[in-house]
């Protein structure tokens, strides 16, 4: 016998071969797993700690596509805690607080509520006909339990459809969030369930059109004389958060447990 020689365990070298790639694999796995529990963990966590713009028509103040005839945007709480909105104002994009003016009508919004704002006069004396104009025009006689209707108004904060911004301050005059946006589609709200936000300029630009079906996108009850249905999700804008699961999900799903490949 040559002593010389090599001796291998009776399993072989290639089973040897394929234990250390799976070792290596599994190794990924768990980093994989590890980043992706992290990232939800930081993003949850920023989520649970602010107020979220949704969506914004800047097109809704057209005297065409529409029958109620301002601007809105939304405000979702995709936090686990009440959020009190007592002293809160926005501006477009002079971002000013100096410039802002208040939101009324609410005082608070509870977590994972949604509020549209929709814009009237400065001294609100308009807000309960246009409340009731928007409400008409996206559902009829049957608005949705628990649909929440607020209001802000005042000189030189209509939003441009050419491009504008949305800020939202506190009581303090501190900036919570703000967005930025260009041209858009003459009755289509912009979808932000991406929950794009900051609150520190410069605004980060939002651009998704609302889409029927996608994201609790659907089209207005009625539509102005001559025009197609107005589309957007008005209230019904599902939590960014939500999202967020369901993208870890999918992507841990689709990493496959490493196995024995052939010719190895």
């Amino acid at each position: 016998m040559d002593y010389r020689k090599r001796i291998e365990p009776p399993f072989g070298k290639g089973l040897i071969m394929q234990s250390v790639r799976n070792r290596i694999a599994a190794a990924r796995m768990r980093h994989l797993v590890l980043g992706a529990s992290a990232s939800l963990f930081i993003a949850g966590s920023s989520h649970a700690a602010g107020i979220v713009i949704t969506e914004v028509d800047p097109s809704g103040s057209s005297t065409v596509s529409n029958t109620y005839n301002a601007d809105w945007f939304e405000l979702t709480n995709t936090g686990t805690a009440a959020q009190d909105v007592t002293g809160w104002k926005m501006d477009d994009n002079s971002h000013l607080f100096a410039n802002a003016v208040a939101l009324r009508g609410v005082t608070s919004i509870a977590p994972g509520q949604t509020v549209v704002f929709v814009e009237g006069l400065a001294d609100g004396s308009t807000d309960s006909t246009i409340n009731s104009n928007f409400e008409n025009f996206w559902f009829g006689a049957n608005v949705p339990a628990g649909f929440t209707i607020a209001n802000y108004g005042g000189a030189g904060v209509g939003l441009g459809q050419g491009g504008d911004e949305v800020n939202i301050y506190n009581a303090g005059g501190t900036e919570v969030t703000g967005v930025g946006f260009g041209a858009t589609t003459v009755g289509v709200s912009l979808d932000n369930f991406a929950g794009i936000g900051s609150p520190t300029q410069p605004d980060p630009i939002i651009s998704t059109n609302s889409v029927v079906g996608v994201n609790g996108g659907f089209g207005s009850f009625n539509a102005a004389v001559g025009q197609a249905n107005e589309v957007g999700s008005p209230g019904a804008v599902p939590e960014p958060a939500s999202a967020l699961l369901l993208g870890v999900g999918a992507g841990l799903l689709s990493l496959r447990r490493p196995g024995k490949k052939a010719g190895l």
